[in-house]
């Protein structure tokens, strides 16, 4: 939890400075990051937009307060458009395989932060910030392996122990979706790669 909900604070807050009322679009909403920046916008006051590549998933982001869920088929830009959606702020949490439509999908002086790569390492192919960087919008992303808890990004920063205090109270969603014990390691595996686990998952080595 602490990862999770540090890395999605730090995003909201540090980078996107969402604030009450904005309407904010989280890119990836089913994996535990993105579960974990819904939580914390929604509970910040801001009207979240989820996306999913799976209809499945559509009452899983709603119940943890998603005002409306976008299927997401690597277009979103074009579906924001199409329904008058105005975003102040998109966490992305898929990564470089829609970083362009990402940056295409927020208002003119919108944010986006990248904050995950679930669409996988591989770079954006001839990205050019003249090209593909609208004017006005801002960029920014945040890697936590690499910095949170070193002194430039102190953990201090991140009200932690308020965050589990929603937690205990039941206000926020981060218990973990599935335990595993050690021998069905295996299986958490196959759960995980086949994108079904919809949340963290332990395995438990005892």
């Amino acid at each position: 939890m602490p990862e999770v909900y540090a890395t999605a604070y730090s995003a909201l807050h540090g980078n996107l400075g969402l604030a009450s009322g904005e309407t904010l679009l989280v890119r990836g909403a089913t994996s535990s990051l993105g579960q974990a920046a819904v939580n914390l916008a929604v509970q910040h006051g801001a009207s979240v937009i989820a996306t999913t590549r799976n209809r499945a998933h559509v009452p899983l982001l709603k119940e943890i307060g998603a005002t409306d869920v976008l299927i997401d088929d690597g277009h979103l830009a074009p579906e924001v458009e199409r329904r008058g959606l105005t975003l102040d702020a998109l966490l992305d949490v898929v990564g470089n395989t829609v970083l362009r439509d990402s940056l295409a999908a927020v208002r003119p002086r919108g944010r986006v932060c990248q904050v995950g790569f679930l669409g996988g390492f591989a770079p954006v192919a001839d990205f050019d910030p003249i090209a593909d960087l609208p004017s006005g919008v801002q960029l920014s992303f945040f890697g936590s392996a690499f910095v949170l808890g070193t002194p430039a990004f102190p953990l201090a920063d991140v009200p932690l122990d308020a965050i589990y205090a929603r937690v205990e109270a039941g206000a926020l969603r981060a218990r973990p979706v599935q335990v595993f014990r050690f021998d069905e390691i295996v299986e958490a595996h196959r759960v995980m790669e086949a994108g079904e686990a919809l949340g963290k998952m332990v395995v438990a080595l005892g």
